[in-house]
C-alpha cells in the first residue's frame, strides 16, 4: 500500500498522543523510535492504533458511515431516501471514485501497517527484563488476529487487493493485487498464528482486547467461507474442530447480544468497546482516547434510530428499515418483530436492534451510542458449522446446530412476551435432502443475524458454492427486495465485488487494472 510513508512515519510517534498531553506517560514528540518500546506501556499505546482504527468504522461523527457498505447490499436491510443507492442498487455510482470505498480502504490498511508495526517490534526488540514482558508477548497475537480482521474485510469488500506482511517503507510501498483466495489464505494463516500467543481471557481491566476464541471464531469463519469458494472440505473439518475448541455458549435471552448492560458476555468472542464521548476532550479525533482507544469513542448506528429524536442520530439522511422479504417471510419471528415498533415513523418497519432505549444507552452532551459493537459471537459460528457438518455428511449434527439456536429464540420470545413459545419450532433430525436442510440454514442465518452485516457476505459465498444463484437478481421482494423506486443494476459478473479506490490505482504502480467491469 502507498500510503504516504511520510505519515506512516510519524505514526510511531502519533499513536500514543492526543491533544491532551496528561492521557499519555511521555510529552508529545519526546521519543524517536530507536529510544520508543522501552516498557510495555510504550508497546501498549502502539497496539492501541490498530484497535482504534476499527472505530473509524463506526464512529458516529464519521460523515461517510461506511458500514452501509455491508448493511445495504443484502436482502435483510433496505432505506429509506436513496442517500446510498451504489450499496443498495449497484448503479453507476458503484465505481473507484465512491468515498466510502475509499475511506473503508485506507483506513483499513492503515490498521494493517499498525499491526504490522507492532509484529515488528515484538520480534525485534529485547524486552525479557521489562515488566510486562509477557503481555508484549501476547501483543503480537493481538495484532495477527487485527490483520486477519482487516484482510478478511478486504477479502469481502474488494476481493483482490494487495497483501502487505511487512512494514511499509519508503522504498516498499507499490504492491501489486493479490488474487482474492490469497487474500483469504493471508486470513487463515494470521488466525492460525495469533491463537497459541492469545490467552483465553484478560484481566477485566483489559476488556475488549482479542482471545483465543477471538481467533478461533474469526479462523471458523474464513476456512468456512474459504471451503466456499474452493470447495475443499478440508477446510470445513478444520473449521469443526477449531470450532469445539470455543469456550463459548448461547445465552438465555437473545437481547443479550445488543444491550449495553451485558456486553462482553459468553457469547460474544468480540466487539468493539464503544464508550461515551467526553464533552472536553477531542470528541472530533479519531483514535484518540486511552490504551483502547475508545474512551472519547462512540459508534454509530443512527440510521436505526427514529428521526426528529433529538439525538447526533437526527444527522443521519436516511433509514435502514427491514425488506419485505424479511418482514412477509419472518416477521413473526421474536427475532424480527422484537426490534420493531409501530411508532417508528417508518411504517413500523425501522430495525433497531442495538438501539432500542432499552437496550442502548445515550449520554449528553452528544446522545450518541455507547452501546458494543459485536463482531464475532457464537450463534454466528454455529450456523456456520452446521454448514460445514452438513457439507462433511453430518446432516443430523447440522439441523441440531439450528435447532439450538432457535429453541434459544423460542424460548427467549416465550419469556420476553414476544412470543406464545410455539415459534421457531424445531426442524426434523430426520431430514435427509441437503438442499432442505441448506435452506433452513440459510434462512436461519437470515433472521438470526439480521441487520448485523452477515448477509451480503453469506449471499455472495453461497452463490460461489452454488447453494444459490444470484445471476438476474433484481430488486423485487424474490430478490434484494429494494423500498427504493429505482431499479437494482446488479451484474453479477461485476458486483460480487467492489472496485478498488482510484486514488489506490493513481499511487501504486503495481495495480495496473481494477477489479473487472471497473
Amino acid at each position: 500500500m502507498k500510503i504516504s510513508y511520510k505519515i506512516l512515519g510519524c505514526v510511531l510517534l502519533l499513536i500514543g498522543m492526543s491533544c491532551d498531553p496528561d492521557r499519555v506517560d511521555s510529552p508529545p514528540l519526546a521519543n524517536t523510535e530507536d529510544s520508543y518500546f522501552s516498557n510495555v506501556i510504550e508497546f501498549r499505546n502502539v497496539l492501541v492504533g490498530a484497535y482504534a482504527k476499527l472505530y473509524d468504522f463506526y464512529h458516529y461523527n464519521r460523515g461517510n458511515y461506511p458500514n452501509s457498505l455491508w448493511l445495504l447490499p443484502g436482502d435483510d436491510l433496505t432505506e429509506t431516501q436513496a442517500a446510498r443507492t451504489p450499496e443498495e442498487l449497484f448503479d453507476g455510482r458503484l465505481n473507484s471514485t465512491n468515498s466510502r470505498l475509499e475511506w473503508i480502504f485506507d483506513n483499513t490498511y492503515e490498521m494493517i501497517q499498525k499491526c504490522n508495526v507492532v509484529i515488528q517490534k515484538v520480534n525485534n526488540v529485547d524486552y525479557s527484563n521489562y515488566d510486562g514482558a509477557e503481555e508484549i508477548t501476547r501483543m503480537e497475537g493481538e495484532a495477527l488476529f487485527l490483520r486477519s480482521y482487516a484482510y478478511f474485510s478486504l477479502f469481502n469488500i474488494y476481493g483482490n487487493v494487495p497483501i502487505i506482511t511487512e512494514r511499509l517503507t519508503a522504498g516498499n510501498t507499490n504492491t501489486p493485487k493479490s488474487d482474492k483466495l490469497e487474500v483469504l489464505n493471508q486470513v487463515v494463516e494470521d488466525a492460525r498464528a495469533a491463537i497459541p500467543i492469545l490467552p483465553e481471557s484478560w484481566d477485566d481491566r483489559y476488556r475488549g482486547r482479542a482471545t483465543k476464541n477471538s481467533a478461533r471464531g474469526l479462523l471458523v469463519k474464513a476456512l468456512v467461507f474459504r471451503a466456499n469458494y474452493t470447495g475443499d472440505m478440508a477446510d470445513h473439518s478444520e473449521a469443526i474442530s477449531v470450532f469445539n475448541s470455543i469456550t463459548a455458549t448461547l445465552l438465555t435471552d437473545y437481547t443479550d447480544n445488543f444491550d449495553h448492560e451485558t456486553e462482553n458476555n459468553a457469547e460474544s468472542l468480540f466487539e468493539i468497546q464503544a464508550a461515551a464521548p467526553n464533552a472536553i476532550n477531542n470528541i472530533q479525533l479519531y483514535n484518540d482516547g486511552p490504551w483502547r482507544g475508545v474512551e472519547d469513542m462512540s459508534v454509530f448506528r443512527g440510521m436505526m434510530t427514529p428521526a426528529g429524536n433529538g439525538l447526533a442520530s437526527d444527522g443521519a439522511g436516511t433509514r435502514f428499515i427491514v425488506t419485505e422479504k424479511l418482514l412477509d417471510g419472518f416477521g413473526n419471528d421474536p427475532r424480527i418483530s422484537f426490534f420493531l415498533r409501530e411508532d417508528d415513523n417508518e411504517g413500523g418497519r425501522l430495525f433497531q436492534k442495538y438501539t432500542l432505549p432499552e437496550l442502548d444507552e445515550r449520554l449528553a452532551p452528544h446522545f450518541t451510542s455507547i452501546n458494543n459493537e459485536r463482531v464475532l459471537r457464537y450463534a454466528d459460528l454455529k450456523l456456520l458449522i452446521a454448514e460445514a457438518q452438513l457439507k462433511t455428511g453430518n446432516p443430523s449434527v447440522a439441523i441440531e446446530h439450528v435447532n439450538d439456536v432457535r429453541a434459544r429464540a423460542r424460548n427467549w420470545g416465550a419469556q420476553s412476551g414476544e412470543g406464545d413459545g410455539s415459534l421457531p419450532e424445531n426442524y426434523s433430525t430426520s431430514e435427509t435432502n441437503n438442499s432442505t436442510i441448506m435452506e433452513w440454514i440459510m434462512n436461519e442465518r437470515f433472521v438470526e443475524l439480521a441487520g448485523e452485516g452477515h448477509r451480503w457476505w453469506d449471499l455472495k459465498r453461497w452463490h460461489e458454492s452454488g447453494d444459490i444463484n444470484l445471476t438476474g437478481w433484481t430488486g423485487s421482494d424474490d430478490h434484494f427486495s429494494t423500498a427504493l423506486a429505482s431499479p437494482v443494476q446488479f451484474d453479477v459478473s461485476k458486483h460480487l465485488l467492489f472496485p478498488i479506490p482510484q486514488t489506490e490505482i493513481s499511487r501504486n504502480d503495481e495495480i495496473l487494472n481494477n477489479n473487472p467491469g471497473y
